[in-house]
């Protein structure tokens, strides 16, 4: 899955992985 299909979802980046996974908050 790419980062720009990742991002598309309503969320905040709430931690940032060395390994570029993102964790996001949902609204």
């Amino acid at each position: 899955m790419a980062k720009e299909e990742l991002l598309e979802m309503r969320g905040q980046v709430v931690e940032l992985l060395p390994n570029a996974m993102f964790r996001v908050k949902l609204e």
